[in-house]
């Protein structure tokens, strides 16, 4: 597993780790995996034209993909960065106003108190479990960096 942070928080590289949902939930990846089968098969059993299942597949997946799909996170002076199989989600330290401990990591917030739209505009890092403590207090001290700075 890939779970030690590549380098220490004061290296001017950053803190990179992998999180697999496969070795951390595997229930969970495997639930999210079988739905997303199940969709398919029923669009499949639709008949519908291919263009328009394709599309359809893709967008019934998207939402679940986090769930199974191994995920690299990147924090650094610049900021903090998730990449998965689609998608990167970046967010810069000015732009981060609260982090606070969720049960697979840490999430940064731009709202300095709970929103409602956090769940839609904060990036959540997801962290193993048995570096959690360690890659919490990383990022932590990335952003009190930037306050410095």
């Amino acid at each position: 597993m890939s779970a030690a942070p590549a380098t220490s928080p004061d290296a001017s590289q950053g803190v990179e780790w992998m999180f697999d949902p496969w070795t951390e939930r595997p229930r969970v990846a495997s639930a999210a995996a079988l739905s997303v089968l199940a969709m398919w098969l029923a669009i499949a059993w639709a008949a519908l034209p291919a263009l328009l299942a394709l599309l359809l597949g893709a967008f019934a997946a998207l939402p679940l993909l986090p769930a199974f799909v191994p995920t690299t996170c990147r924090v650094g002076a610049a900021g903090a960065e998730c990449r998965g199989l689609l998608a990167a989600a970046r967010r810069s330290w000015a732009d981060v106003r609260r982090i606070e401990d969720v049960p697979v990591g840490a999430l940064l917030s731009p709202y300095a108190q709970r929103h409602w739209l956090d769940a839609t505009r904060a990036l959540t890092l997801p962290m193993p479990v048995a570096k959690r403590s360690e890659l919490r207090a990383a990022v932590r001290e990335w952003w009190g960096q930037r306050e410095l700075g």
